[in-house]
């Protein structure tokens, strides 16, 4: 006889409960799990596994930062579809067990996630970003051409936050794979931050390439948006602004953070300019 442990079950459960978890926000496996064992359910421990892997397959979660997972709009909305169908089945199993009273939540304490949200130009000054600014500084100042920097960051609201995500993640991915079609073949597009991009190009004599190139991030990212939230229905109701910024770069500037925080004063007063409007 085959028990319910060792059927699929115990995968379908922990499936409905991984996405009916995350729907309050991202959370990390080992939490949920330990959740579930205080639950004392009588099913193999391997399903949860299997459950977890099968929704980051499908894409109804993805990795989220600090080793957390988070729903997906796809997730989202398979969610509700495994809700009706586990509706569908409890009037029948309340009818074969009897009446039972349910037991109450148990109660886990979770291991604080700590806040590592920094600022917006705190998130990429180093690595990739910061290193080609310094590259690009050297060459300048062995006769190359000055360059400018373009930062340009993405704010969505009135959405869960799986949600909010992906449609970051789904604009920026969008962003970076068409920089050369789109902003010019000499244009080096970068991750900034959590939702943002960042934009290296040579501005040479012409002071004002910056701009227009700020110009051009801000027009396609709130393009990307406006086709998101038409064509996606979970995206319908999100409100977004889009803000960029940008510096050029010149002797007396000198340093790589100073350029940065240039380009980051820019882009916060961009965004202070389109609240006040």
């Amino acid at each position: 006889m085959l028990r319910p442990a060792a059927t699929g079950l115990a995968t379908a459960f922990f499936r409905l409960y991984l996405l009916d978890t995350l729907a309050a926000g991202p959370a990390r496996p080992a939490t949920v799990l330990a959740a579930i064992a205080a639950e004392r359910l009588p099913f193999a421990n391997g399903a949860f596994g299997r459950a977890l892997q099968s929704l980051l397959d499908g894409g109804y979660v993805v990795p989220a930062a600090q080793a957390c997972v988070a729903l997906t709009a796809l997730g989202a909305a398979e969610r509700m579809a495994e809700r009706e169908r586990w509706t569908c089945v409890l009037p029948t199993l309340a009818r074969l067990l009897g009446d039972a009273d349910p037991r109450p939540v148990p109660i886990v304490a979770a291991a604080p996630v700590p806040d590592r949200a920094p600022r917006v130009a705190e998130a990429y000054l180093d690595r990739v970003l910061v290193a080609s600014v310094r590259e690009r500084i050297a060459a300048a100042r062995d006769g190359g051409p000055s360059f400018a920097v373009v930062l340009a960051q993405l704010d969505v609201d009135r959405v869960a936050e799986a949600t909010r995500r992906a449609m970051i993640h789904r604009a920026i991915r969008a962003t970076l794979g068409a920089s050369a079609t789109l902003l010019g073949g000499d244009v080096a597009a970068y991750r900034y931050g959590e939702s943002g991009v960042a934009v290296l190009a040579p501005a040479g004599h012409d002071p004002g390439r910056g701009e227009r190139l700020a110009a051009l991030v801000r027009a396609r990212l709130d393009e990307l948006m406006q086709t998101m939230t038409s064509t996606v229905r979970a995206f319908g109701t999100a409100r977004w602004s889009v803000r960029a910024g940008e510096a050029t770069w010149s002797e007396d500037i000198g340093t790589t953070t100073l350029l940065l925080r240039r380009a980051e004063r820019a882009l916060t007063a961009d965004g202070e300019r389109r609240d006040a409007a």
